[in-house]
C-alpha cells in the first residue's frame, strides 16, 4: 500500500522547489546578462511564473540575490568548519581554509565575478534576513580562521607575536582582493608573464611565510 504524503508536507516541499527554481533561473540571467541589466519581469518569465507569484517568494531583485549569495555562503561556511575540525595543526588548518576558499571562487567564477561588483553595496545597506546571515557566517568563518591561527600560536606553528584576530582579518580582505582582482590587474599580470593561479599560489606562498613561526623565534624569546 502506498502511503500518501500529508497534504501540508507536500505544499512545502513544492513551495521549496518552486524557490529553488526561482534562484535557479535568476542566476542564469545575473551571470549571462549582468546584475543590473535583468529584471524581476525577465526573471518570472525564465522560470515561468506569473510576476505576482514571483513577488510572493522574493519582495524585490535584491532579495533575490542575498538568496543566491547565501547559498554561497553556506558552502563556504561548511568549508571552513570541516577545516577548523580537521586533525591538522593550527598552521595547515589556516593554510587549507585559504586553499579550499580560492578553489571555491575558481569553481563559481561567474558568482563572483557579479558578487564582486554588487555585493559590498548591496550588503551596506541590507536589511534582509538572508543578507543578514551571510554577514553573520562571514564572521564565523573570521572566528574560525582566528581560532586557528591560535591554535597555531599554541602548538608552535605560528608566530606568537601576531594577533590572531587582526591576522584573520588581514587574511580576509587581501584573499578576497585577489579573488575581486580588477581585471586591469590580470592584464598587467598576464602581460608580465603571469597567469592568474600562479598569482594565487605566489599570494599563498607570501602570506605563508608572514605567518609561518620563524625558526629563530624561541631562541629570540630567550634572550
Amino acid at each position: 500500500m502506498v502511503k500518501l504524503m500529508p497534504t501540508a508536507d507536500r505544499k512545502e516541499r513544492e513551495k521549496v522547489q518552486r524557490r529553488n527554481a526561482i534562484l535557479d533561473a535568476a542566476e542564469k540571467l545575473f551571470f549571462s546578462k549582468g546584475y543590473d541589466n535583468v529584471s524581476m519581469d525577465e526573471i518570472a518569465k525564465e522560470v515561468e511564473l506569473a510576476k505576482g507569484t514571483l513577488y510572493l517568494y522574493f519582495k524585490n531583485k535584491d532579495s533575490l540575490f542575498f538568496a543566491i549569495a547565501l547559498r554561497r555562503a553556506r558552502s563556504v561556511h561548511e568549508m571552513m568548519v570541516e577545516c577548523a575540525e580537521s586533525r591538522a595543526t593550527g598552521r595547515e588548518k589556516s593554510r587549507k581554509m585559504g586553499e579550499c576558499l580560492f578553489e571555491f571562487a575558481r569553481q563559481n567564477q561567474d558568482y563572483y565575478r557579479m558578487a564582486c561588483t554588487v555585493a559590498p553595496a548591496l550588503l551596506r545597506k541590507a536589511d534582509d534576513d538572508d543578507a543578514k546571515e551571510v554577514m553573520d557566517l562571514m564572521v564565523k568563518d573570521l572566528h574560525l580562521h582566528c581560532d586557528a591561527l591560535r591554535d597555531g600560536m599554541e602548538d608552535g606553528t605560528v608566530r606568537r607575536d601576531l594577533n590572531p584576530l587582526e591576522m584573520a582579518v588581514y587574511l580576509n580582505i587581501t584573499s578576497m582582493s585577489i579573488i575581486c582582482l580588477d581585471p586591469a590587474w590580470k592584464k598587467g599580470l598576464q602581460e608580465g608573464g603571469i597567469s592568474y593561479s600562479r598569482f594565487v599560489k605566489d599570494f599563498l606562498l607570501f602570506i605563508g611565510n608572514a605567518v609561518d613561526k620563524r625558526p629563530d623565534e624561541d631562541e629570540a624569546n630567550m634572550t
